[in-house]
């Protein structure tokens, strides 16, 4: 009889999953699919696989500019999908030979929960003499308006054939990762923004940043513009659309839609007295569950849909699933987007921290001034810090360019640890380096930049 069992092997399962067996539990860990969840078999790593390849695609048509004579390259679009085929079996695969050296039992099938101690598993009842962790993730949401010719990420990923125009429908992270491939592969891609910018929840500064670099790459960016229809016409489909100028229509092929859905449903949680909110499921910052001794992480929760901030969210689950009392730290939770070039952000944007209260100072440093940067031949973006004028406290780290996502840990921890401007003036970084930016921008706080002309 296990300790603890583990629904869902996504990033959240098979970290809760890993660290109750670490603190001494019997852990049974139920998965219905593939370990690795969305992120390794539908969309993160294999998105990121193709980006890799684009993004050296790219590279090499600039090879003229470094000094390198090659010849026109091309793409060969079935070997790029068997790569990242490679890559999501291979990190899949390790996650199952992993899970068992910590004594993680492994069971495939469909769950369903029963009482706050008990699962379902293909007609076999287990019960925990612990707790319950649920972690069954997200899946693809219905769009709200029946279009024609619609896309999933999941069919997006497979590139069977690319579409000559593609509407993605959405400004979020993974539509403009989606954005920034297609556009590299070829396709005339349109992306259909309700916000006044892309990534409209973050800072506006790097919204209208990645905006500009976006339309540089070929990208038509309509922003404050909703779908109204698509429906067949013998070019396509006609996209019918509605912003701020009126009603307009445009042509595609395809209308890409990433959103999702937390799976709660048919999981048996009304039944065992599990709270649900919008089909999400509340927990409170133990990622406890209305019901004692039942603990959910990752997008079953409904926070923002993260590999990173569900592998966090597993973890504490599983330490207190294990009988300790651990809390998640919210305030430093970083946010990205893989796209060309990068975009990654930490803490509060401009606008939060002034509605916050605080009186704030921004420094923006572009990466036109950074000498790797420009070395790479990649000084699109800059790094944007927001911090309280009164002692310097950094409140927020915003950056677009090269390696944003790899230059976002240090201010993710400089969040943590409550540092202030004065921290990263008088840091001491190599010469060159993409991290000299962040160091120049809380010089800049202090009004001691180097490399930031004085009028």
């Amino acid at each position: 009889m296990p300790d603890v069992i583990v629904v869902g092997g996504g990033p959240a399962g098979t970290a809760a999953a890993t660290r109750a067996a670490q603190l001494g539990a019997a852990v049974t860990l139920i998965e219905r699919a593939h370990l690795g969840g969305n992120c390794v078999n539908h969309n993160c790593i294999p998105l990121n696989g193709l980006l890799a390849t684009v993004q050296l695609y790219r590279r090499i048509a600039q090879a003229g500019e470094m000094g390198i004579r090659v010849g026109p390259a091309t793409l060969d679009v079935p070997a790029m999908l068997a790569r990242t085929r490679r890559i999501s079996a291979d990190m899949r695969e390790g996650t199952e030979s992993v899970l068992p050296t910590f004594g993680v039992e492994i069971l495939q099938g469909e769950a369903r929960v029963v009482d706050a101690a008990t699962v379902e598993v293909e007609g076999r009842r287990l019960q925990a003499t612990r707790a319950l962790v649920l972690a069954t993730g997200a899946g693809w949401a219905p769009p709200p308006k029946e279009v024609a010719g619609l896309m999933r990420p999941d069919e997006a990923l497979q590139l069977e054939t690319v579409p000559s125009r593609l509407a993605i429908w959405g400004g979020g992270a993974v539509e403009i990762e989606f954005a920034t491939l297609y556009a590299a592969l070829g396709s005339q891609v349109t992306l259909i923004v309700a916000g006044p910018y892309p990534l409209p929840d973050e800072d506006y500064e790097i919204g209208q940043r990645l905006q500009g670099i976006l339309q540089e790459q070929g990208v038509q960016v309509l922003v404050n513009t909703d779908v109204v229809s698509a429906a067949p016409t013998g070019d396509g489909l006609r996209v019918s659309l509605s912003g701020g100028k009126g009603q307009a229509e445009i042509t595609a092929d395809r209308v890409l839609w990433a959103g999702r859905v937390p799976l709660s449903e048919g999981l048996g949680l009304a039944q065992a007295g599990v709270r649900l909110k919008d089909g999400a499921v509340v927990v409170d910052d133990r990622q406890q569950t209305s019901v004692a001794g039942v603990y959910a992480a990752g997008d079953l929760t409904g926070e923002p849909m993260y590999s990173s901030l569900a592998t966090a969210e597993g973890l504490v689950a599983g330490e207190n699933a294990a009988g300790q009392k651990r809390r998640l730290d919210r305030r430093a939770l970083p946010r990205y987007t893989f796209s060309i070039p990068e975009v990654a952000a930490v803490g509060l944007t401009e606008d939060q921290a002034t509605d916050a209260g605080y009186d704030v100072e921004v420094a923006n440093v572009s990466f036109a001034t950074n000498a790797r940067a420009v070395g790479l031949g990649e000084a699109e973006g800059g790094v944007k810090i927001v911090a309280d004028r009164k002692i310097g406290k950094i409140l927020g780290v915003h950056i677009v360019g090269p390696g944003a996502t790899e230059l976002i840990a240090e201010a993710t921890l400089a969040i943590q640890l409550e540092a202030i401007a004065e921290d990263f003036a008088r840091a001491i970084r190599i010469h060159p380096t993409l991290s000299e930016s962040a160091v120049e921008a809380g010089r800049a706080i202090m009004g001691q930049a180097l490399y930031i002309p004085k009028f």
